[in-house]
């Protein structure tokens, strides 16, 4: 009798401890991570990113993992898209306070392409560009 009560108690313990919900909503993030650092697809990842990220916030089953929303603020920079990068830095300083002195550099390194950007972009539209005029060659110096 003592033995079948400190067995059920033994199984009621471990069986308390198993859980089938997960602090965050993982989504594909780690077959997507995996894939990615074997292709080297950039484009693919970003789509996996961005998925796992819709789905944590719209299932509210969990929270988006540390380092999702910055990971893909990395891919997006990479790809030349800082202003849509400066929004996941800020999401991920905003959902990870820790991340705060990491996130507020590649902020500051967004808004900067971002400005670049916008000058080049205006520079095109008026004609002009932040590069040196090539100097023209003469042929009678020759």
């Amino acid at each position: 009798m003592k033995r079948g009560l400190i067995l059920l108690c033994l199984a009621s313990a471990l069986g308390a401890c198993t859980s089938t919900s997960s602090l965050y909503q993982w989504g594909s993030y780690p077959n997507a991570l995996n894939s990615y650092t074997k292709t080297g697809d950039a484009a693919e990842f970003e789509q996996k990113l961005r998925e796992t990220i819709e789905k944590g916030e719209n299932k509210g089953e969990g929270q988006i993992p540390p380092g999702v929303y910055a990971e893909l603020g990395y891919i997006l920079m990479t790809n030349k898209q800082p202003a849509e990068a400066l929004i996941f830095f800020e999401n991920e300083k905003a959902a990870y306070p820790e991340s705060a002195v990491l996130m507020d550099k590649m902020i500051l390194g967004a808004k900067n392409a971002s400005k670049e950007e916008e000058q080049d972009n205006a520079g095109r539209e008026n004609g002009t560009t932040d590069q040196p005029a090539e100097e023209e060659t003469s042929d009678a110096a020759s």
